[in-house]
């Protein structure tokens, strides 16, 4: 199984160091294993698979909202966070003249299906310090990562959620960089989405949306499917007499599940899942600590500081280096190297998850070495 600082799951995983966890996620043996029994068992019973595909959402949901904190009916299946965003702003019960808003810095997954609301969408500083000042001129709904995927910042969702609330603005969180490297519970927030192939290690194409029990109802249905109504398959699998139109939609978030889906990409997560919550979050994010602690300690160059902040910590350290800095450059050298990292928007992302052995650190230093020195 699963053990802290051992890549013996990722037997084809390239790089000495892969450190691009908050960009991609590699596959590991048990992950690329459910998805091949998945496909052996379309390819050999067809439609008799279905049964048991079905049975796996139903642990999907389970196992995710054992990683969220949250009750499994509280739980949808997406195909990743975009969907998330864009059913809750496509359902939501918007009135004229309602104020949305975003985080300066924000990846637009979390930004552009707001503005796709026709609502005026304002932009908050990075810090929130201007959030209470906004709030006071009525904000309806606010939407921001639970951490940054530019600086790594965790931001402190509790207390901001509390606040938004004394003001009767309601909270979406994407939580894709949180779930899965750190602590994470859904607490008093009102929607949380995320996606799989980062820090939960599973396949694109899979994901989930949490939606708060007090929020569930006031949500519009425009999105339905027929696996929106209540007993949906019974029609499939219960005789006849059981093929209607006018049965109720769903109370709960599955509503939003509509119809088919990428039952591989589920397999993937659920199979992930499995080993995130055999190591244990608590463990994994104080393994990532201190891999981050010990790197960030080492990685010091002239014009270059680091992003990372205390007690805002996540599995990422972000590096800010000189102007001009040809990022590119820097990215493809250290892949040459045997180290994988990501440059978002100007900055060096390393973003290392239990899988990373400490022992990579000097390897990692060393590369960051040579090819700072090649450009001098």
């Amino acid at each position: 199984m699963a053990q802290l600082g051992s890549r013996r799951l990722f037997p084809h995983l390239k790089a000495a160091s892969y450190l691009n966890h908050a960009g991609v996620s590699p596959l590991s043996t048990p992950v690329v294993e459910a998805v091949q029994k998945s496909l052996a068992a379309l390819a050999g019973e067809g439609v008799g698979a279905v049964p048991e595909l079905l049975s796996m959402r139903f642990r999907l949901r389970c196992k995710l909202s054992w990683m969220l904190g949250c009750e499994a009916e509280d739980v949808a299946l997406t195909t990743g966070t975009s969907w998330g965003v864009l059913a809750i702003a496509q359902n939501f019960p918007w009135r004229q003249g309602d104020r949305i808003a975003c985080v300066e810095g924000e990846f637009p997954t979390n930004v552009t299906p707001w503005q796709a609301t026709g609502q005026e969408v304002i932009f908050l500083k990075p810090d929130f310090s201007d959030l209470e000042m906004q709030l006071k001129r009525g904000i309806r709904l606010l939407a921001f990562s639970a951490v940054s995927f530019q600086t790594g910042w965790l931001h402190p969702w509790r207390e901001i959620a509390q606040l938004a609330h004394q003001y009767e603005c309601e909270v979406f969180v994407d939580a894709i960089q949180a779930v899965g490297v750190l602590p994470f519970s859904v607490g008093e927030l009102d929607y949380v989405a995320g996606g799989a192939h980062k820090w939960l290690m599973g396949a694109e194409g899979c994901g989930y949306l949490y939606v708060s029990p007090r929020r569930q109802a006031q949500l519009h249905r425009r999105w339905a499917g027929w696996l929106s109504h209540q007993q949906a398959v019974d029609f499939l699998f219960e005789g006849p007499g059981h093929l209607r139109y006018d049965r109720s939609l769903r109370e709960d978030p599955q509503f939003l599940e509509i119809g088919s889906s990428s039952a591989l990409s589920q397999a993937a997560l659920e199979a992930s899942l499995n080993l995130v919550q055999f190591v244990g979050v608590e463990g994994i994010f104080a393994h990532v600590t201190r891999y981050l602690d010990e790197l960030e300690a080492q990685l010091s160059f002239p014009g270059w500081f680091s992003l990372r902040q205390p007690g805002r910590t996540s599995g990422i350290l972000s590096l800010k280096p000189p102007p001009g800095t040809d990022l590119a450059a820097w990215e493809k050298a250290l892949r040459q190297r045997g180290v994988q990292i990501s440059t978002p928007d100007g900055l060096i992302r390393l973003a290392p998850h239990w899988p990373n052995s400490l022992e990579e650190v000097p390897l990692v230093v060393e590369a960051f070495q040579e090819v700072q020195r090649s450009f001098l």
